[in-house]
């Protein structure tokens, strides 16, 4: 059976993710770094829908804790089919005075270097076990292709994981197809944004209403099980609302 690695997966969007994937059939291996309960939570329901699941912890933006977290996933998940490397931080807002060295360095280094470390953990992976190809999915924004007000380090570190996820696809093919999914504005059912006030209101959307986690993840499993030869690419899920405005 084929086995996926989703990093921020104890909560929101990964946990749905996660979900979503074993009622398709694949084995996950769940990454959390401080929603422990989330994600082992996550777990029971995974193998309540008959397919292996694992719990395991690391600062996405510690190599080190990543690589360890990644070799007892695939000890007892194998090495992934695919890996959606999800997890990210949304920063408060800040204006361009407020926006301290530490902030700007902390949001780069959850919201791109960790892609960048995962991917070449993922590629060491691939070939010391021969595995002759994979799927890698980067989870960007809506706000990597747009400028919202005080949200610069957002902003920016969204527009890069775009970009960055299309020089590792050329850096990794043919073994590995790399692509990108930029979500709008999604309401995560039973999570506390659900209830938090929209950047834009539905009607201003062309469909009408907000994205659901089960829309995300239908261009996720896209990307992960359509054909290599899609590779490279950026899928936004917002409802034709950055297009059709």
């Amino acid at each position: 059976m084929p086995s996926v690695l989703i990093t921020g997966a104890g909560k929101r969007l990964g946990r749905a993710f996660a979900l979503g994937f074993a009622r398709n059939g694949w084995d996950v291996i769940v990454h959390y770094n401080s929603s422990r309960d989330g994600a082992l939570k996550t777990v029971e329901e995974i193998k309540a829908l008959g397919r292996n699941a694992i719990a395991v912890i690391a600062d996405v933006a510690d190599k080190k804790e990543l690589q360890r977290a990644f070799e007892k996933g695939a000890d007892k998940c194998g090495i992934p089919d695919c890996v959606v490397s999800n997890a990210g931080v949304l920063p408060m807002r800040s204006g361009l005075q407020e926006i301290s060295a530490a902030l700007w360095q902390n949001t780069f280094d959850i919201n791109v270097t960790s892609h960048l470390y995962l991917a070449q953990i993922y590629d060491d992976a691939l070939k010391s076990f021969k595995k002759e190809s994979g799927r890698f999915v980067t989870l960007a924004s809506l706000g990597g292709r747009e400028i919202w007000k005080e949200r610069i380090p957002y902003n920016t570190s969204k527009a890069a994981t775009i970009q960055l996820s299309k020089a590792l696809a050329r850096e990794l093919a043919p073994r590995v197809a790399v692509n990108c999914v930029c979500p709008g504005a999604i309401l995560v059912a039973g999570e506390p944004n659900a209830n938090e006030k929209m950047m834009v209101p539905a009607d201003r959307i062309p469909m009408q209403r907000y994205g659901t986690a089960e829309d995300v993840f239908d261009a996720v499993y896209f990307f992960a099980t359509c054909s290599p030869y899609i590779t490279a690419q950026t899928l936004t899920v917002d409802g034709g609302y950055h297009d059709g405005r």
